[in-house]
């Protein structure tokens, strides 16, 4: 078992050049381009979707692997959840390769097995780049593609840092000097998630009732549910983005994130459309509250 910490950000195309230079620059070599295509599997009644599991075949030249994700916290772009790997020979995953532990006490794996099928395909070009930053060692990853299931497709366009050894510390640092570079914003959906809604197994994007949560990692999400919302095109999403960072701000007083929050929300209430939302002051004050939530 791997504990996965991860940093996902979405990235504007136009900022690419810059972010790859500044990538570059502090890495030792660039790794080769690897085009990974993945299956992704549930049961016609999404059991794993119930389970905050995601189980998917990932194929990359001649190699196979199978991957099991299991429940896990996600706040403001910061993702860490334990995931389980093993080599596959065959088209479906084989859930016995997994450990017993992971699934829930009466849980009948082998009905789970027998029912298993795919529902919506990641195919993908993975550019790597291995980095050594304040003593830890971090993978970056930039992810173009698409995304294809039942109801169409949506592009991948995605940069994620995930820690591979040492302090979480210098994964939040480097982040930052990414975000400050522009053109990013933090990825708040999973391409599983993603993949659901194209494989009309999951829930369209509708406005939250009210009232707001009151606890900062509840707000968080608030603010970012309203921000996929917006991307969707879902009316009335833009001012409950503007009720959540009023909360948030309210939370704000004398902490890190206070000035570029109240920096974003002064330009988003001027003009509260999406190109707001890959300012690097967005970016910032989220990272940072995803850092404090952390402990980090």
């Amino acid at each position: 078992m791997t504990q996965e910490i991860e940093i996902k950000f979405c990235l504007n195309p136009d900022f690419y050049a810059d972010i790859a230079g500044f990538i570059e620059e502090i890495c030792a070599k660039e790794q080769k381009i690897n085009n990974l295509g993945n299956s992704y599997f549930d049961t016609p009644d999404l059991a794993l979707r119930r389970l905050d599991m995601g189980l998917r075949i990932r194929r990359w030249g001649d190699q196979a692997e199978q991957t099991i994700k299991c429940r896990g916290q996600g706040v403001g772009g910061l993702h860490s959840r334990p995931e389980y790997n093993a080599p596959v020979s065959g088209d479906t995953p084989d859930l016995t390769l997994f450990p017993a532990t992971i699934w829930p006490q009466g849980c009948d794996v082998a009905a789970l097995q027998q029912a298993l099928s795919p529902l919506f395909r990641t195919d993908f070009a993975r550019t790597t780049w291995q980095v050594v930053y304040q003593g830890a060692e971090i993978e970056l990853a930039h992810d173009r593609g698409e995304i294809e299931g039942r109801l169409g497709r949506e592009p991948i366009d995605e940069l994620e840092l995930e820690l591979k050894s040492g302090s979480a510390v210098a994964l939040f640092e480097l982040a930052a000097r990414l975000l400050a570079l522009g053109g990013l914003r933090p990825g708040h959906q999973s391409k599983a998630q993603r993949g659901y809604l194209l494989a009309g197994q999951g829930t369209p994007w509708a406005l939250r009732g009210t009232p707001l949560p009151r606890d900062l990692a509840g707000l968080v999400d608030d603010l970012q549910h309203h921000e996929a919302c917006l991307l969707a095109q879902v009316d009335g999403a833009a001012p409950r983005i503007t009720a959540a960072a009023h909360a948030l701000l309210a939370q704000a007083q004398g902490l890190a994130w206070q000035a570029p929050l109240r920096r974003w929300l002064a330009d988003w209430e001027a003009s509260p459309d999406a190109t707001r939302l890959y300012q690097p002051d967005y970016g910032a004050f989220l990272l940072a509250i995803s850092r404090q939530l952390h402990g980090s």
